[in-house]
């Protein structure tokens, strides 16, 4: 009883050192995997201006982005609308920490428009 105790016992540490499930495999930052480029706006491109929108937003452990908000543009305005909906359509693999999905906030990126 005690030898078939200590077999499965033994069985069991190996598939749990086998199967991933340590800390160190279920952590990993967050990854983007799949989103739209920003459309240039029309007028802006027929007139062959270049500028920059810098976005901040948070995404959910789901991997969706919520709150986008704009905290720079250069020319104001005129690629805000372009640069959130493309920010919005971005979709991320969550981070996990010990193996939970976890919510990230305040990232930022710099979506730059140039007039080809």
């Amino acid at each position: 009883m005690y030898l078939r105790f200590l077999t499965a016992l033994f069985s069991l540490l190996a598939v749990y050192a086998c199967s991933g499930l340590n800390t160190q495999s279920q952590n990993r930052p967050i990854q983007l995997i799949s989103g739209a480029a920003p459309v240039y706006p029309a007028q802006a491109k027929k007139e062959k201006i270049p500028g920059s929108v810098t976005v901040t937003y948070d995404v959910t452990a789901q991997g969706q982005v919520t709150n986008p908000r704009v905290i720079l543009s250069e020319p104001a305005g005129v690629f805000d609308d372009a640069a959130i909906a493309a920010v919005s359509s971005w979709r991320f693999k969550a981070a996990l920490k010990d193996g939970a999905a976890q919510r990230a906030e305040g990232l930022t990126s710099t979506l730059t428009f140039r007039a080809e």
